[in-house]
Order: C-alpha cells, then structure tokens, then sequence
C-alpha cells in the first residue's frame, strides 16, 4: 500500500529509517574526552572506532620509527649503556639511522638480528634504566 498523503511518505520513510537501524547498521559511537576541565563530545567513524588503542610507551624500550634493516647491533644481552650511546644502525631508503640509547641502563632483551627486516613500531631493543636496574 503507497502513500498518498505527504505525511504519509515522511511517515513511511521515518519507519523505513528505524528500521534499517535497528536492522544492525552501526551508528556511530559517541565519544567523551576532556581538554583542560571541559569536556567535548563527538562522533568517531568506523575506521577510527576499529584503530589500534594508544598505550604509553615504557621507558627503555626502543621502537623503530621508519621501516629498515637492522645492519649492525653494537650491544649485547647484559651490556651496560649510556644515554646517547649507539646501540645499533638501521638502515632505511639507502641512509644509515644509528639508534642511541634514550637511558642509562642495562641492556635486557634484544628482539632484532642483523639483516631482518623490520616494520615500523617493532620493539628492537629494551633496556632496563640504571635507577630501577639497581634495586
């Protein structure tokens, strides 16, 4: 049965409306952060909903931050280091990136070889800051 009325059509399509809600098309997440006291709210899209949770990074832990290949590590498991001591050459788009060491501490883990290939955001190095090293 059509409408013939224009109520009736905006009826019809109000219904036709909650139905395809309910019918499990997503609606959008509304979303609640705070900035200096005041809090905002706002729609997030699918993509940005389904994105990886951002978590603080430990210190001593060292990430890559480009895509490269691990040419050379100078440290080994156990290795005392200095802030800003060179802990291994990544190289990436034919450039050599040495990577220093962010603390004081002692090496702990080392997750990469010489000659891998690694992608960007891969935990390489992980070192134990000397105040925490020292308990």
């Amino acid at each position: 049965m059509m409408a013939t009325t224009k109520n009736d059509r905006k009826k019809e399509k109000k219904e036709r409306k909650e139905k395809k809600s309910r019918k499990g098309i997503e609606m959008p997440i509304l979303s609640e952060f705070e900035i200096d006291g005041t809090v905002y709210k706002t729609t997030l899209p699918k993509y940005f909903q389904q994105g990886k949770k951002w978590k603080p990074k430990e210190i001593g832990e060292v990430e890559s931050l480009i895509t490269g290949v691990v040419k050379n590590i100078f440290v080994e498991q156990g290795a005392l280091v200095k802030t800003g001591d060179c802990l291994l050459l990544l190289e990436a788009m034919k450039m050599n990136n040495e990577i220093l060491s962010p603390v004081d501490g002692v090496v702990q883990d080392i997750f990469v070889m010489e000659n891998s290939n690694i992608p960007k955001g891969t935990l390489m190095i992980k070192i134990v800051p000397e105040a925490v090293s020292s308990l």
